[in-house]
């Protein structure tokens, strides 16, 4: 028994220690549950969530870009390939207001969301920060989808097809106009 325990808690440390090791750690929250999000498929209710981003170096990487989507085009691509257009992932991303107003998620095969914060600017794309140990803990909560080109909100409720989500982080060269994908998280949301 005191084997089996030991086993757990080496487990349980490995993991914990992976996470938080990348620029950001990404998770899902509903209800009390809370899922760490990092190339798997989930299933959840159809109702709303949170999204919760741990960023672990926030000077360095202040956000994630991420694309959502009921197509697996950014989905499917292999660790090894790199997302296409890396160099203009800037000019493919929304705007939006601050503090995410509208609890939703912007769904599109092609372009980005970005979320992150800028401390100087007061500003962020998140309902609420937390600044603990170094390191920033945001929340959004999803109460919707919209399809960005069709004009139209889906409650989270209403939801009838998986949503692919990708989690990219890029460092920004400064001194050339190439940008370097640092970290890539995918997750595939199923709603039941």
């Amino acid at each position: 028994m005191q084997r089996i325990i030991f086993l757990l808690c080496l487990i349980t440390g490995l993991s914990m220690q992976a996470q938080g090791t990348a620029p950001v750690d990404v998770y899902l929250k509903q209800g009390k549950d809370s899922i760490y999000l990092n190339n798997q498929t989930i299933k959840i209710k159809k109702a709303p969530f949170t999204l919760i981003f741990v960023l672990n170096n926030p000077k360095e990487f202040p956000g994630v870009f991420v694309n959502s989507s009921f197509t697996k085009d950014y989905y499917n691509l292999e660790p090894s390939e790199v997302i296409p257009d890396v160099n203009y992932l800037p000019q493919k991303v929304y705007s939006e207001h601050k503090y995410n107003p509208n609890k939703e998620i912007k769904l599109n095969p092609e372009f980005f969301q970005y979320f992150g914060y800028n401390p100087d600017a007061l500003w962020n794309k998140f309902d609420r920060l937390i600044k603990k140990n170094g390191k920033i803990i945001a929340y959004r909560k999803v109460k919707m989808f919209t399809l960005v080109d069709e004009k139209v909100h889906i409650p989270v409720e209403k939801i009838r097809f998986s949503v692919f989500m990708i989690f990219d982080v890029i460092h920004k060269r400064k001194t050339t106009v190439f940008n370097e994908e640092v970290y890539r998280a995918k997750a595939k949301i199923k709603f039941k």
